[in-house]
């Protein structure tokens, strides 16, 4: 379908036009102008430019009866009708114009004389001003056409009117290992130490984000990878037990093509969002940071992506069914999240927990495992320009996975200064663990030892657990778009008591990377990834992993 557009006149052009004449206008500049506004057509399209029409010249502010151009302007406003002001109801007569704006302006008052009447001597003066920029038009024209033509061929060809495709693919080379063992507690072993294969760990991200009304999105993913894992995740830290306390967050993808996301959002009004959908993540509605929460861009490591006590892993990992509502009150600095998710939404009977024997869960909408947040965000813009930022999350979960019962609080921050940032996250738990004489084995953030600690048959342990970590960053170093950071925390501290090898010591994880982007669709990121004590143990040696990950968005 073609697209006519539309051109009228700009204020200092009319000025120029009777006044001054073609002698006195500024030099032509770049038509297309990037980087420094909006290009000519985009001035005089009536979608895209910020003037509109008066009717008496008393409506400019900045004109006055002194001004040498008054009277030519009151013409061209009572007489032909054919000026526009700005917003807040200001002229701008001294802005130079090129001769490009020049024809359009000539072009829109063509347009009304045409369609009224006029002297001779106007008709004259048009005519000859109309042959002094015959070029101009005609280039005019022609550009117009060349760009209806590519509108037209658009529309024609689009994938959808729609739904708009985009794809997020990881390539990442890893390498590393640990120098002693490592005792893994999901299935009582010792993993022998030393180096491991290097590996090639791929993740992709296909999504569909279709609108129907402006106002919502249906949101469908697609994922597939090569099923690769990295050196943490096959010393068996934390990945138990569906816990992440270290591996790569994109290990294991694939490599079948598997449905990721199906979530569907709406806006009854402005400022408020409510979305449901049968597969979806906490994780997309609460505990975001600007720093430390997508692994294709920033940290690697599932433990500096989220807070594992506010999006526990067991929910957060394989997602679920459920709804969510974001509320940010008249658009200012507040914004309430709320967010229920089931992992096992699907199962209407008790199931057991995927590789994880004895571990029966209730399963259906309501039942374990499930998760309930609320999240209370204060966020503004500050200082010259507004580069600077602060936000602060405060955030409760109420959650049963896997048999364990939390009620959890906790802080997400994060300060920008120019290019500096500063971010952290911390979480404090009250817990039970229950079950029907079944041993735990490394679930949610609590590792013991499954010779040790047995829950008794129909009771429960109380205990209490917390995380923590912090980071700074700095942007833009070298050229513009790249981050380097850092973080340090401890996946879990529980106060379950410590035996010979287990809970004698808490875990560290540590992070370096720096993200260059090759092009806006492109970027490179080598990072170094580390973690001392593993499983909370005092004689895990510690294990090292390089990686180079390259990521595409498209």
């Amino acid at each position: 379908m073609s697209r006519k557009t539309s051109i009228f006149l700009a204020p200092t052009v009319a000025a120029s036009l009777l006044v001054t004449g073609a002698g006195s206008l500024a030099q032509p500049q770049s038509f297309l102008n990037r980087g420094q506004g909006p290009t000519e057509l985009e001035q005089f399209a009536p979608n895209s430019h910020r003037m509109g029409q008066v009717t008496s010249v008393s409506q400019l502010s900045d004109v006055r009866p002194t001004d040498w151009a008054y009277q030519a302007l009151a013409s061209l406003v009572e007489k032909y009708g054919c000026i526009a002001g700005y917003p807040d109801g200001s002229f701008r007569g001294n802005r130079a114009v090129t001769r490009f704006e020049m024809a359009a302006a000539l072009n829109a008052c063509l347009d009304v004389v045409s369609d009224r009447f006029a002297t001779k001597e106007e008709l004259a003066t048009l005519q000859r001003l109309a042959e002094e920029f015959s070029t101009e038009l005609a280039t005019l024209r022609g550009r117009i056409d060349n760009v209806e033509g590519r509108i037209a061929n658009l529309e024609a060809t689009q994938f959808s009117t729609t739904t708009k495709l985009s794809v997020d693919a990881v390539m990442a080379f890893q390498a590393g290992g640990n120098t002693g063992s490592v005792f893994d507690p999901v299935t009582g072993t010792v993993l022998t130490g030393g180096g491991y294969n290097p590996t090639v760990i791929s993740r992709v991200d296909i999504n569909l984000n279709t609108s129907f009304r402006g106002t919502d999105q249906l949101t469908t993913t697609l994922q597939t990878g090569n099923g690769g894992l990295d050196a943490i995740a096959a010393s068996g830290v934390g990945v138990g037990g569906f816990v992440n306390a270290g591996a790569v967050d994109y290990f294991g993808a694939g490599p079948a093509l598997n449905f990721y996301r199906l979530y569907y959002s709406f806006q009854p009004t402005e400022h408020l969002t409510i979305g449901a959908g049968p597969l979806f993540y906490p994780s997309d509605i609460i505990d975001g940071n600007s720093y430390a929460n997508d692994s294709f861009s920033d940290f690697s490591s599932g433990f500096f992506i989220n807070n594992r006590l506010i999006v526990p892993f067991p929910v957060d990992g394989p997602g679920g069914a459920g709804g969510s509502i974001v509320w940010n009150p008249g658009g200012g600095s507040f914004t309430l999240r709320g967010v229920y998710v089931a992992a096992t939404a699907g199962a209407p009977t008790n199931a057991i927990a995927a590789g994880i024997a004895g571990a029966p869960v209730n399963g259906g909408l309501f039942g374990d495992p499930y998760q309930g947040s609320i999240e209370l965000e204060y966020a503004r813009t500050f200082g010259a320009n507004e580069q600077n930022n602060v936000a602060v999350r405060l955030q409760y979960t109420n959650s049963s996975t896997l048999n364990i019962s939390q009620n959890a609080g906790g802080l997400n921050v994060e300060l920008t200064l120019g290019r500096f940032g500063l971010f952290g996250r911390y979480g404090y738990s009250g817990v039970k663990l229950y079950g029907a004489g079944a041993t735990i084995l490394g679930l949610g953030p609590f590792t013991v030892d499954p010779g040790v600690f047995v829950i008794p048959a129909g009771g429960q342990v109380n205990t209490t657990a917390q995380t923590w970590m912090a980071g700074l960053a700095y942007r833009d170093l070298f050229t513009e778009g790249t981050l380097l950071a850092g973080a340090v925390g401890q996946p879990f501290i529980n106060s379950l008591g410590s035996v010979p090898g287990i809970n004698d010591s808490t875990q560290t994880n540590y992070e370096l990377f720096f993200r260059y982007p090759l092009s806006d669709n492109i970027s490179v990121t080598p990072v170094f990834m580390a973690i001392t004590n593993a499983n909370n143990s005092s004689t895990n040696s510690p294990i090292l992993q390089g990686l180079i990950r390259t990521t595409f968005s498209f």
